[in-house]
């Protein structure tokens, strides 16, 4: 962990505490590992397989709405991206599917960037932002076996804004 420091520190040019998950002002600054472009590509593939569980399929024309096979795939997709940014940033992806402590494990920089670009498209949301990350936090484990208790308030809408900007991430590392 030591010499991932150093070596970060030297590629960006400034000194790093990565305890605190390192401190790239700019992923792009950062070199893409093997392993890094393994998780972001699953990643990818789950959000496509989660969009998918929204298209209108032919011959029909209609919107086959598959909700909950959409929600445990964005939070899925959004779990794992978080984990490589946060491998990225720091040389350690953290455990787990609690999406909300994922997301406060990443820097600073980035979850501030994560938060403005979910919001953008949803203007006077940006008040919302930590409760509704806290709504879908658990979606993962909890939908997964929805059918086994009632359904709980959850947002899709807010999942795929989500959803849209840790892409949005994830794309902008080189």
């Amino acid at each position: 962990m030591a010499a991932r420091g150093a070596a970060l520190a030297r590629r960006v040019g400034r000194v790093c505490d990565l305890g605190a998950l390192g401190c790239a002002a700019n992923l792009g600054e950062l070199d893409v590992t093997p392993e890094v472009e393994r998780a972001r590509e699953q990643s990818r593939v789950f959000l496509l397989a989660a969009r998918r569980c929204n298209e209108f399929q032919p011959p029909s024309g209609y919107l086959q709405f598959l909700f909950v096979p959409s929600l445990v795939l964005y939070a899925f997709a959004i779990e794992v991206g978080f984990k490589v940014l946060a491998l990225h940033a720091s040389g350690a992806a953290p455990r787990g599917h609690d999406l909300e402590a994922l997301f406060r494990a990443l820097p600073g920089e980035l979850q501030a960037q994560i938060m403005a670009d979910t919001t953008a498209t949803y203007p006077g949301s940006e008040p919302y932002f930590d409760r509704d990350l806290a709504m879908v936090a658990d979606v993962f484990e909890v939908w997964r076996y929805i059918h086994e208790q009632h359904p709980i308030d959850t947002d899709l809408g807010f999942m795929q804004r989500l959803a849209r900007a840790v892409e949005k991430a994830l794309a902008a590392m080189t």
